[in-house]
């Protein structure tokens, strides 16, 4: 199947995204403390630490499993289990991004981190719903595919 301008321009995004997230692991602190809104990174809890960098892991995961699965979908079929399970994966990490979240919260309060915990717990539903949708219609694809 042939890449759109759209396509192409977002394989590029997921590309670049995943680079530069892997390549600033070592630079989280400070580049956490160029925001100065909050308190300076080396001021957080060790708790705080921890779940900020195991949110930060979990995008990064999303991201590679999201490039994984455009890139997929152009070299194959879309119709196939390996996309059904690569959905599900992208929905259990919006999941426990979600549940991450909600556990900070629980220890520090925010009006935003309630309003992170909502859209990422209503992605993982999206992207589970989508994995549902690609079983049924690789399972109906297969079955067309046993009748000819």
């Amino acid at each position: 199947m042939k890449k759109s301008k759209i396509a192409k321009i977002i394989e590029i995004l997921f590309k670049i995204i995943l680079i530069v997230g892997i390549i600033c692991i070592p630079f989280i602190p400070t580049l956490y403390d160029l925001l100065k809104i909050f308190k300076n990174f080396s001021e957080q809890t060790i708790f705080y630490k921890i779940l900020f960098y195991i949110c930060y892991i979990i995008c990064l995961g999303i991201v590679f499993t999201l490039n994984y699965v455009f890139k997929d979908i152009y070299n194959n079929s879309p119709f196939n289990k390996k996309i059904e399970k690569s959905l599900k994966v992208v929905a259990i990490l919006f999941m426990s991004l979600s549940l991450v979240v909600l556990i900070k919260t629980i220890y520090m309060p925010t009006i935003l981190s309630i309003g992170i915990i909502i859209v990422t717990f209503i992605t993982s539903l999206c992207f589970y719903t989508l994995s549902q949708i690609f079983k049924v219609a690789n399972e109906y694809k297969d079955e067309i595919d046993h009748t000819v």
